[in-house]
């Protein structure tokens, strides 16, 4: 019989819609399990455990508010929280105690979600100063970035769901590199209020959760979707899948390139209909692009750190914020222009397909690093587009996990998580 922390968000909450399980049991187990393995990956910034355990009580005591009633979340350190500090892994906000909760936190503890701890983040959730979080897998890794604690405590098993964000390639990299399902739904799909903002034009929430039904559950305790029946249907019966590999292929590493290639395999195997697809020349402008609106909007949106508080910022962040205030307001809007011109012709893409198939990550983690978490090249496009996308762990041949990523045409997310599962257990088959 699986312990209470070995159980997914989905398998805890039925067990305690079966009262085979309280949620103070499975907080209890959790913290437990926290409190073993918190010493070696280093996942938390904040826990309150009395604070957990007297609102697990309480929802034991209360009827259901909702399908993951009950269920312990972690929340990354960027995200305002009334009870907890939200420090941004700065010293500039050491001990620093928001208010009132973010917008996506009032709607997890509405939806019953006991908020277990703050997870640890890169510094601003941007490049800079890293989180000190080891990779389960291999505490000589790192557990990607910038939400490494989010992605390692899912995976170390602490919490079965946590709420993370990303920007660039925060979600979907951790994700891969800790062997979990990470999901970034379509720009925004969940509201950012109280969230401290970088770059206003691709900040993104979303999840790291062990399988995709808790990623759909989540998505729906968190946000105004509405898709849980039609996601419980699965994807289209003739199923449609373009193999991207460009434009940045040459970055794939083997591990990277042998995975994919095996999971279209799978995938033409059961059924699915493949055809490699090349991107519009014009997206070969739109990394230039998101680095140009990402170090113009950073700059604005960390304009009080940087002009009252610059001591406080570490070298790589101080550097960034720099490059920004060299961007002029010309450059700037040029590359919107070059985004929206993509995002429309993004629409293209999916003409003749349901998702895409493409590369999570360039490889295996990297090595661990104070200042090094991995590159979101296979990432970053999907993100500036405001496409949903979704990491599939995939069964590793070595120590270190490796995913693919699904990705769909902004709006759905269903279709992006039913397409995932599909193929997660097609990869996981016998």
């Amino acid at each position: 019989m699986s312990l209470p922390y070995e159980l997914t968000a989905s398998q805890a909450a039925h067990a305690m819609r079966e009262r085979r399980l309280t949620s103070e049991q499975l907080v209890r187990s959790c913290l437990d399990r926290i409190a073993a393995q918190e010493p070696l990956v280093q996942a938390w910034a904040a826990i309150d455990a009395e604070r957990a355990m007297a609102t697990a009580r309480a929802f034991d005591a209360q009827p259901a508010r909702g399908p993951l009633h009950g269920v312990p979340i972690g929340v990354k350190d960027v995200i305002a929280t009334g009870d907890l500090p939200t420090q941004y892994n700065s010293p500039i906000y050491r001990g620093h105690q928001p208010p009132r909760d973010a917008s996506v936190v009032a709607r997890a503890r509405r939806a019953g979600l006991v908020v277990i701890g703050k997870t640890a983040t890169q510094e601003f959730a941007t490049r800079g100063r890293a989180s000190p979080t080891r990779n389960p897998w291999s505490p000589g890794h790192t557990p990607g970035g910038s939400s490494s604690g989010s992605a390692a405590a899912v995976a170390a098993l602490m919490v079965p769901l946590a709420i993370s964000t990303q920007t660039a390639g925060s979600i979907i990299r951790p994700a891969s590199y800790c062997g979990v399902v990470g999901f970034k739904p379509t720009f925004d799909a969940i509201d950012t209020a109280g969230m401290k903002p970088i770059v206003p034009s691709f900040d993104t929430l979303g999840v790291h959760a062990r399988s995709m039904g808790d990623a759909a559950l989540a998505l729906q305790a968190l946000s105004d979707w509405t898709g849980m029946e039609e996601f419980s249907h699965g994807p289209p019966a003739s199923l449609r899948i373009s193999v991207c590999r460009a434009p940045f292929w040459a970055h794939a590493e083997t591990a990277t390139r042998n995975v994919l290639d095996l999971v279209a395999r799978r995938l033409g195997g059961a059924g699915a209909q493949l055809r490699d697809t090349i991107l519009p020349q014009a997206f070969n402008e739109l990394g230039a692009a998101h680095d140009t609106i990402s170090d113009y909007e950073a700059r604005q949106s960390l304009a009080y750190e940087w002009d009252h508080c610059r001591a406080g910022l570490s070298p790589g962040l101080r550097a960034k914020l720099a490059r920004g205030a060299m961007i002029a307001g010309p450059a700037y809007r040029r590359a919107c222009r070059i985004v929206d011109e993509c995002r429309a012709a993004g629409e293209e893409l999916f003409h003749d397909c349901d998702c895409l198939l493409t590369p999570s990550a360039p490889g295996l983690a990297p090595p661990f690093s104070d200042t090094e978490l991995g590159s979101s090249v296979f990432s970053k496009l999907w993100t500036t587009l405001g496409m949903p996308s979704v990491n599939v762990p995939v069964p590793a041949a070595g120590p270190l996990p490796i995913g693919v990523q699904i990705v769909a045409r902004p709006g759905c997310d269903t279709l992006a998580l039913q397409v995932a599962g599909h193929v997660g257990r097609i990869v996981h088959a016998p």
